[in-house]
């Protein structure tokens, strides 16, 4: 990846709705620090959330799936860890695209929190405090621009760690109405991820006078 420090990103975390832009202020190869925009957007965050990063190369937007650690509360940053990166070069996702979304499992009458790292046409990966087993079936609701899915997946893969599990999905039986909801979604999201990028482009001097000039402070 081109990036440098100082360079300006979008950033996109499942407790908001809005696309937020920030600061590169170091790297290391996949590693970023980051300085978001929004004094108060850091206090939403939990080390091991999915984060969606975007930022333009050469007129190529790119949209990288990433994973949140080492929220400093006191300098207003944290660190991001890079994980996939897409291309976008045509209309149409067919590929794991990178999102940070909300979701719930929902066991009989409970819903347990869960969120979504990436989601496809053929599935998507989900993390959970809740471990389930390989073969299992387990219904997923979650809302993309306010739109609401509710669907069954089985689970492929599982992976532990200190945060809980990350799943590996397949969608399970799904009518073609529901497939064609989960399609239109994901094309919503990189739309709106592409236009947030295109955008920076616009914003970018302005923008970044204003953050070199608060980093400067800090």
């Amino acid at each position: 990846m081109n990036l440098k420090v100082g360079e300006v990103v979008t950033l996109k975390h499942y407790s908001g709705k809005k696309i937020n832009k920030g600061v590169i202020s170091n790297i290391n190869e996949n590693y970023f620090i980051i300085k978001p925009d929004k004094d108060f957007l850091i206090f939403n965050f939990f080390d091991n959330d999915p984060i969606v990063m975007g930022f333009e190369d050469e007129n190529i937007v790119n949209i990288c799936e990433s994973t949140v650690s080492n929220i400093d509360y006191q300098q207003n940053t944290f660190g991001l860890t890079v994980n996939n990166v897409i291309t976008i070069t045509d209309r149409r996702v067919t590929q794991r695209f990178p999102v940070s979304l909300c979701a719930y499992i929902l066991d009989d009458e409970e819903k347990n929190f869960a969120y979504i790292r990436n989601m496809s046409l053929e599935g998507l990966s989900i993390c959970s405090k809740l471990e389930y087993e390989k073969g299992q079936s387990i219904r997923i609701n979650t809302t993309i621009e306010d739109k609401a899915l509710e669907f069954e997946a089985l689970v492929v893969w599982k992976s532990a760690s200190k945060y809980g599990y990350e799943y590996g999905l397949e969608y399970n039986q799904t009518d073609k109405m529901t497939m064609d909801s989960i399609e239109h979604c994901i094309e919503i999201l990189r739309l709106t991820q592409e236009f947030a990028v295109v955008m920076l482009k616009t914003q970018y001097d302005s923008y970044k006078r204003i953050i070199t000039n608060k980093l400067s402070k800090n």
